[in-house]
This record gives C-alpha cells, sequence and structure tokens, in this order.
C-alpha cells in the first residue's frame, strides 16, 4: 500500500464514531501540549533520568524546528485536505505536510525519555503515538510526514546529545 491510499483509510475512519472524533481531535490538537505540563511536572515528582530527559528533549525541540526549516527548503508536501479538497476535522494552515511538527517534537519527547531509561518512556511512546496516527486521523497529515517525523525527533536527539557531549554537562555523564 502506498502512502495515499494507508491516508485515506485511516481518515476514512473519521465521522463514524463521535467519541473516537473526539479522542482524536484531542490527541492532534491539545496532546502535545499535556505531554510538556506531564514534563514540567516530571522535574518535582521525577527521578534524576526524568530531570535528563527534560533537559535533553529541550535542547532537541529548537533542532527539531531548524531541521523541518531547513527541509522546506527543499520538499514542499501540501497536506492532504489541500490535495484531496475536503475539510479537515480540525482546522490548520495549508502550510507544507512534510514532516510533521507534531510527531518530531512528540519523537524528541519520547525517546529522550526512551534514552535515559525512564519507567515513563512507555508512555511518552504512547502518547507519540496517538499523536501521530491522530494527524493522519483529523486529515492534515499523511502517514510519511509521521514516519518523517518520528526520524527527524530522533535526529534532532542524536545532534542535541552530540551538543551536550561537546560542551561536556556532567549533569549528563
Amino acid at each position: 500500500m502506498d502512502n495515499a491510499t494507508i491516508f485515506l483509510l485511516i481518515f476514512g475512519l473519521s465521522s463514524k464514531l463521535p467519541v473516537a472524533d473526539m479522542l482524536m481531535v484531542f490527541g492532534a490538537r491539545f496532546l502535545i501540549y499535556l505531554t510538556f505540563i506531564l514534563m514540567f511536572i516530571l522535574i518535582f515528582k521525577g527521578a534524576v533520568r526524568e530531570k535528563k530527559a527534560l533537559i535533553l528533549a529541550i535542547l532537541a525541540i529548537p533542532i527539531v524546528i531548524l531541521l523541518i526549516k531547513g527541509i522546506h527548503l527543499f520538499i514542499f508536501e501540501p497536506r492532504p485536505f489541500v490535495n484531496y479538497h475536503f475539510s479537515p476535522l480540525l482546522n490548520t494552515e495549508a502550510d507544507a505536510s512534510f514532516p510533521s511538527r507534531h510527531a518530531s517534537i512528540m519523537s524528541a519527547i519520547a525517546f529522550s525519555y526512551t534514552y535515559f531509561k525512564s519507567k515513563w518512556a512507555p508512555f511518552f511512546l504512547l502518547l507519540m503515538i496517538w499523536v501521530g496516527i491522530s494527524r493522519i486521523y483529523v486529515g492534515v497529515h499523511y502517514p510519511l510526514d509521521i514516519i518523517g517525523g518520528i526520524f527527524v525527533g530522533i535526529i534532532s536527539l542524536i545532534l542535541a546529545k552530540q551538543i551536550v557531549s561537546q560542551i561536556k554537562l556532567r549533569f549528563f555523564h
């Protein structure tokens, strides 16, 4: 199956169950903000590994934005609702679809907690998957946008880790 076919299968599930639509719109729009709130709560409630993960994620997020801006200089994929002329379940700009900023940021967060072996890592990975699938379900991204976003998040995390090792932050060793 190709990217468009998988998109149409997932998006085709929308508008059939109001509860599913509500959960997916929540995941696509608001879950990233609740993830940030949880990260900052873990500063006070979490162990040292959660604090390290937060710092690494905070360093990785600006790198995510820079990488995406760089990709947009060379690749412009219109969003699905532009290509297929429909109204998505949530309003968003008709800007570049690839890669997904939400998926990139959630990936950087989830994998920073995974890197430090946080007990919260599985939960953040679940949130990452929820956001990714919901962005397809509501009609604002293709599956490859999400996969590309996950790779951008991983690359940004690797670059952030390199920066940390170059400036030799003792907190991370």
